[in-house]
């Protein structure tokens, strides 16, 4: 009798909830603490290239001058752009009477379409030669770089600065999108943003050298952030806190630390992170440590409820492509974490570990399309992970219920656009999709949540989550006139989402879908925000994990500094 207690009340809390009905626990209060999505805390824009001679369109000859027929064109001393595409460019002027106002022009048009793929000091002309067969010669200098001379006033070391610029040397030839891709990665660190860039003509003939030049940004930044995000059970209302020590070690580092309380301490989490450059190629590595701790209280305080997640992470993260517009991220991850969950009021706790480790593709782009600019991003990953019970006991319990012992391995997509049809018009629509594959049961860490302020806005995040799911979220937004430094948007929101458990349980398994309808109203003034919405249910369906409402108001203040 006393086992089959212990299974009831430990499920209540600490395994994954297969049923419609979810009590709270630390797999789903670890998915309210959500830092705020709009918070920029330090904005480097990119500057423009100095020094760039732009190319005009070419003029037309006067036929003023001599002229002779060429037959064909022999290009040189090209190695990013093939002949063959050159010679396509160039075509219309093969077998003609051209005056060297014509082959000025040719050279001008090799010229503009190096420019246009980024070879911003390549240059093409027509260098001496006796013309044999009509055949005309076109040297192209497509433009090594030289040095670069490092005037540093930034928070970080001149050699950290000057290996980055240095490692864009190994493609030798100049373009927009090797200097482009170094300004970005100087600026992905902390304590510093790049501002000019200046070419200039090199020491060596055909190259040219560029002066670079830096500021230091603040010492620190972070965010306070008010919000009513919070479980009933946890209480609603919470404060977070989140600063950043820009480059401590003078390497373009970086020391985070976040805490978030809710009132009357139901939920408590305290994070710290170091993250630094470890090669100028712009790959990155960090550290990180968060324990969350949970005091259940309203209808569960009885049960005297409490439970903690210690996570331990190691990360890596690498730029395949970075520039202006496009942005594609390599990015790896491992999590060691240590669960435990009490009903003190039976006597009863769990104790697991999971280590987990996940491989990610972080992409975003922003261009403009039919006249409308448009903005993408998009992530998939792959993870695998392992959990285990620090006592036969549980270990049994598990295996009788959930099963969520062992190996197991999940695929987790995330989409989102947005579209501006008028500089105040705008629709976006965010997609998110997990599946646990193998149909393994996930514990509740590991579970997609479909509720709360990152789902189905009308619900709570402990309503419904299972290990595959999927939440969609549409809205049209206004930005109304500013008043001053006021800047305020309205929005039209739909969210809908569902969540279906694996299929191999042993008990029975949830399949639900939620949906909702909604406002939205955001407010920028200076360095504060607020983010608010008012949520209606879309059908009748009766919320389980507390008692029951039809519409519900969320609102989020907060402070850049």
């Amino acid at each position: 009798m006393k086992r089959i207690n212990k299974i009831i009340t430990l499920s209540l809390i600490s395994s994954t909830m297969l049923f419609g009905v979810e009590s709270p626990k630390v797999g789903n209060i670890i998915k309210e603490i959500n830092p705020p999505k709009n918070i920029v805390k330090d904005k480097k824009e990119l500057i423009e290239i100095d020094g760039v001679k732009k190319v005009t369109s070419p003029m037309r000859d006067d036929k003023s001058g001599k002229t002779v027929l060429v037959k064909d064109f022999q290009i040189e001393g090209n190695s990013k752009i093939s002949s063959s595409e050159i010679l396509e460019k160039i075509s219309s002027y093969k077998n003609k009477e051209l005056s060297f106002s014509d082959m000025q022009e040719v050279a001008t048009l090799i010229t503009k379409l190096y420019r246009d793929k980024g070879y911003f000091v390549a240059r093409a002309y027509i260098p001496m030669q006796d013309m044999k067969d009509g055949v005309l010669k076109i040297a192209v200098v497509e433009g090594e770089i030289g040095k670069y001379n490092i005037i540093n006033n930034s928070k970080v070391k001149d050699s950290i600065i000057q290996s980055i610029f240095d490692e864009s040397k190994k493609d030798k030839i100049i373009s927009t999108q090797n200097l482009e891709r170094s300004i970005l990665i100087a600026n992905d660190l902390s304590g510093v943003i790049v501002t000019k860039a200046n070419v200039k003509p090199g020491s060596q003939v055909g190259s040219s050298d560029f002066d670079i030049e830096t500021s230091a940004t603040n010492d620190y930044s972070g965010y306070i952030v008010l919000d009513n995000f919070g479980s009933r059970y946890t209480n609603k209302n919470r404060a977070m806190v989140g600063v950043d020590i820009n480059s401590p070690f003078k390497i373009g580092d970086k020391l985070s630390f976040v805490g978030l309380q809710s009132n009357a301490g139901g939920l408590k989490y305290l994070s710290g992170a170091y993250e630094t450059l470890l090669h100028p190629s712009g790959l990155k590595g960090g550290l990180g440590y968060s324990y969350t701790n949970y005091k259940l209280s309203d209808k569960y305080a009885n049960l005297d409820a409490k439970g903690y997640l210690k996570d331990f992470n190691v990360n890596l993260s690498y730029p395949i492509i970075r520039q202006r517009d496009r942005n594609l991220y390599l990015k790896f991850n491992f999590d060691n974490k240590r669960i435990k969950d009490e009903i003190r009021s039976t006597n009863d706790s769990s104790e697991k570990e999971i280590n987990v480790a996940t491989l990610s593709l972080d992409y975003s782009n922003s261009e403009v399309i039919n006249s409308f600019p448009t903005s993408t991003t998009f992530l998939a990953s792959l993870t695998r992970g392992s959990l285990s019970f620090d006592n036969e006991a549980d270990l049994q319990n598990d295996m009788a219920g959930a099963d969520t012992n062992g190996a197991y391995s999940k695929l987790y997509f995330e989409a989102f656009k947005s579209i501006s049809f008028t500089p105040r018009i705008s629709l976006e629509g965010t997609l998110k999709y997990q599946h646990a594959l193998s149909k393994k049961n996930l514990d509740g860490s590991e579970d997609l949540s479909i509720g709360g302020s990152q789902g189905v806005k009308v619900y709570p995040t402990s309503e419904a989550s299972a290990e595959n799911g999927y939440v969609a979220t549409i809205e049209a937004k206004y930005l109304l006139p500013n008043i001053n430094n006021y800047s305020h948007t309205v929005g039209i929101f739909y969210d809908r989402a569902r969540a279906y458990a694996a299929n191999n349980t042993n008990v029975t398994g949830i399949d639900i879908d939620l949906q909702d309808i909604g406002i939205s109203y955001y407010v920028t003034y200076k360095d504060f925000f607020v983010n608010s919405y008012m949520a209606w249910k879309m059908n009748s369906d009766t919320i389980t994990s507390e008692p029951d409402y039809n519409s519900k108001f969320l609102v989020q203040a907060g402070w850049v500094f």
